[in-house]
């Protein structure tokens, strides 16, 4: 019968599912925990979408905020610029020695009454002076080296000797001078201020030096010419210098006290340590005084009088000066902390 296989397979497929079914019956269901959520699984966490970052709290009211902030910052104090290199700043730091290199002119008067001192007769002498000086200065005192030369050329010049006849032709002398002198000497000069631009100072002082002489010194006896071949005598133009001892008695040795050489032709008195024409001739300047003017650091100028063994004098010097900008600064260390400059002055 067509029914029995059918049956017969329906019984194989009970018999065959029946454990299962019974397997999957009697297993025991897990248990619910009563607290808290079951883990997830591994495969959910690594699929799981991160959470989004918390927000930001939010600002603090304006009130807090100011008080949160930190106070600006003090202003620093207001100071003058730093003074600068000027050339017009003549000011001399006492501390420091300044240096200066020029020319100077002298001309020394030698009045008609101080010749007369020592003979009659004679002129007002004038010679010039001219040379070079370095000014070693320091808190307001000055020492002026000089080197000069100076000129006592003159004319023909009738002296009488002091308290002789002024009858006696051979009581007089026409006197040439072709003398220079090279003179090294040095100023010592205190000053005073007397404005406060530091420009003008008022000096003071000494001078002192040693002067070698050189150049001839004619000295001639004379007789009376032929507008007053007696005397007394005046001027020159009343005497003829002596040619020979054979112009006139005046001419002679005999007729002059103590003369063994005869002073005519153009005699040239011969040099010597204190002779009339001496080697070496010192000078004294006291007192001298002057106006030092220094409109810039770069240059001074005097005009100064003064008494001298031979009379008065006047002066005129211009100076260069050395001073210049001071590069000390750049030795200091810079205020942001930079490193100084290397280079500084020589």
């Amino acid at each position: 019968m067509r029914s029995q296989p059918l049956a017969a397979t329906i019984v194989l497929l009970a018999v065959a599912i029946g454990p299962f079914a019974l397997a999957q019956s009697t297993t025991p269901k897990p248990k619910k925990k009563k607290h808290g959520k079951p883990a997830a699984s591994a495969s959910a966490s690594v699929t799981a979408e991160p959470e989004p970052p918390p927000e930001p709290p939010p600002p603090p009211p304006p009130e807090e905020t100011a008080r949160a902030e930190p106070p600006p910052p003090k202003e620093l104090p207001v100071t003058p610029p730093e003074k600068t290199w000027s050339s017009s700043d003549t000011y001399e730091d006492p501390m420091k020695r300044y240096y200066f290199v020029g020319l100077r002119y002298r001309g020394d008067v030698i009045p008609k009454f101080l010749i007369n001192a020592f003979v009659d007769g004679g002129a007002t002498l004038y010679s010039n002076a001219a040379g070079i000086e370095l000014d070693s200065r320091k808190d307001g005192f000055s020492t002026v080296f000089g080197l000069s030369y100076q000129n006592y050329g003159t004319g023909n010049l009738l002296f009488l000797q002091k308290g002789k006849d002024p009858t006696d032709a051979a009581n007089y002398s026409v006197v040439n001078s072709g003398l220079s002198g090279v003179y090294a000497s040095v100023d010592l000069l205190w000053s005073i201020p007397i404005d406060s631009s530091h420009h003008w100072d008022f000096e003071y002082g000494i001078g002192v030096g040693l002067g070698v002489l050189f150049g001839n010194l004619e000295d001639n006896w004379v007789f009376g010419g032929p507008n007053n071949p007696t005397g007394p005598y005046s001027s020159l133009s009343q005497l003829r210098p002596c040619q020979t001892q054979n112009d006139a008695a005046s001419c002679t040795t005999g007729d002059h006290s103590g003369a063994t050489i005869a002073k005519v032709g153009n005699y040239i008195e011969p040099a010597g340590i204190a002779g009339p024409r001496p080697l070496l001739f010192p000078m004294v300047n006291f007192p001298q005084l002057g106006i030092r003017y220094k409109p810039v650091k770069e240059f001074e100028a005097r005009l100064g009088v003064g008494f001298s063994l031979t009379g008065f004098w006047f002066g005129i010097s211009g100076d260069y000066g050395f001073e210049k900008e001071d590069d000390s600064e750049a030795s200091k260390p810079k205020k942001d902390g930079a490193m100084p400059s290397l280079h500084g002055s020589l």
